[in-house]
């Protein structure tokens, strides 16, 4: 038989020169292959030291792997196996695949001679050599399937009671408590390993509230969290989170003060007390924003500026985010869906959209953390005079209403009642409603919320109720 289907160390050094050309590329295969893939003594090796930096420190570097292997194998070894004669044209998944069917091969084959012995010791008897020739052949065919993927109902039920018990003693949290009184009443907060998708119509407030749940939860939990900030710069998005914690005027926030330069001795008495109340406020403001500053200073949060990302870089920042927190990383945010890079699945947009939320749902799993997705729907609702949304909007989005766990989705009505009058929007909207569709773990319906523009801020009708309007800060 030919000993190539059981080996291929042009393959294997295939794979280690296309990690080398691009490191970034290890998050796509990471959990595709494993070091039995290998063959070779060298590139085992290689791919253990890959492996282990990749785990550690989320990304790998060209430089450290030629420097460990040339102390481990000598500079004359390192080039010859990776000079780029070795590198091999094709997709590295193709690789990875044949690299793993190869392993395959040889695990039967070591099945097969192992079982070949147990026919030849004549010392065995029929029902025992039977026994273990099976034992071999069903070892060698499953030896790479999870074993955790079945389990027994004593099992579960054990594991159950151990986390209730957890739960009733306050030893474990299994909800990320959100702060938004109606919305931790109606939901419990937010599940870890789960998927949300806070989704509505353009300038309906999707990132206010997603940013509102964010800092309430910072605030509340103080959950390591981070951020893909794919439409705005990272500056814009903190300065959205101060401006709705410290409940300062957008407006007078990205106003530049020359009024501040005004000499108050050259003003008339009324211009001068008109003065003076604004520079009052100014102060303030200015207080405010201060404190503002230093509680988020103190919060453990990470923001990624980058349009055009695509899912694997995604999973793979999201990972070494998780390392760099202790393996500790409770909350993604990512605004938002479509602008997240996707491939076409048959040649539809909304099935790779669909993959790509199943994907973050995944990586949730994995992360054992939340992950909050934006979403702006594309249904044009003009066409319906009850412009308020449904779960069946998504639908035009893919298997969105499947993928998630969670579904909010944000309406305010006066924002479609202005335009139709041509009249401006109102400074305070106490018809806005934040619904929630979908609750895979409880109760759906419609939180009432309050929308002052001004400040980019939504107020849980319970506060409101409690501690009345918000008196924010305006010049």
């Amino acid at each position: 038989m030919n000993d190539n289907v059981f080996y291929d160390h042009e393959l294997e050094k295939g794979f280690i020169t296309s990690i080398l050309s691009e490191p970034e590329l290890f998050a796509d295969v990471a959990d595709q292959i494993n070091i039995n893939s290998f063959h070779s003594e060298y590139c085992s090796e290689i791919f253990k030291k890959m492996q282990q930096d990749y785990l550690k420190d989320g990304d790998i570097k060209k430089t450290k792997i030629m420097l460990y292997s040339t102390n481990k194998f000598g500079q004359n070894k390192t080039e010859e196996v990776l000079d780029n004669k070795y590198f091999v044209p094709m997709e590295l998944e193709t690789i990875v695949d044949n690299l793993n069917d190869i392993r395959d091969r040889r695990q039967v084959k070591e099945s097969l001679n192992k079982a070949y012995k147990y026919l030849k010791d004549t010392e065995l008897e029929p029902d025992d050599f039977k026994s273990k020739v099976q034992d071999e052949i069903f070892n060698s065919t499953s030896k790479n399937l999870d074993k955790n993927l079945i389990h027994s109902v004593e099992d579960i039920l054990m594991e159950s009671f151990r986390r209730f018990h957890e739960r009733q003693e306050g030893k474990t949290v299994e909800k990320i408590k959100t702060g938004f009184r109606s919305f931790d009443i109606m939901t419990g907060g937010l599940s870890r390993k789960h998927l949300s998708i806070i989704a509505g119509r353009p300038s309906m407030g999707k990132t206010a509230i997603s940013l509102i749940l964010l800092g309430k939860i910072l605030e509340t939990s103080n959950v390591p969290s981070l951020v893909f900030s794919m439409e705005m710069s990272r500056e814009k998005l903190i300065d959205r989170m101060l401006i709705q914690k410290a409940q300062v005027c957008s407006d007078d926030y990205y106003a530049s003060n020359k009024k501040s330069k005004l000499d108050l001795d050259k003003m008339s008495k009324a211009d001068r007390e008109v003065e003076e109340a604004r520079r009052r406020i100014l102060g303030k403001q200015t207080d405010s924003l201060d404190i503002a500053r230093n509680w988020l200073l103190e919060k453990p949060l990470k923001v990624v500026e980058k349009r055009g990302l695509d899912i694997n870089t995604i999973k793979s920042i999201s990972r070494k985010a998780d390392n760099l927190y202790d393996n500790k990383l409770g909350l993604i945010v990512i605004d938002y869906l479509t602008l997240i890079k996707i491939s076409a699945v048959g040649g539809r947009l909304d099935k790779g959209y669909a993959g790509a939320a199943r994907d973050l749902r995944d990586l949730s799993d994995e992360l054992n953390c939340h992950v909050m997705l934006i979403h702006q729907i594309n249904r044009d609702l003009k066409s319906r005079s009850n412009k308020r949304p449904r779960l069946s909007d998504l639908r035009d989005s893919g298997e969105l209403e499947e993928a998630a766990d969670l579904v909010g989705l944000v309406h305010r009505p006066e924002y479609y009642k202005s335009r139709e009058e041509g009249i401006e929007e109102k400074l305070f909207q106490n018809d806005a409603e934040f619904i929630i569709a979908k609750n895979r773990e409880g109760k759906t319906g419609t939180i009432p919320v309050n929308w002052y523009p001004e400040i980019l801020t939504f107020q849980d009708h319970l506060d409101k109720r409690t501690y009345g309007k918000i008196n924010y800060l305006k010049q």
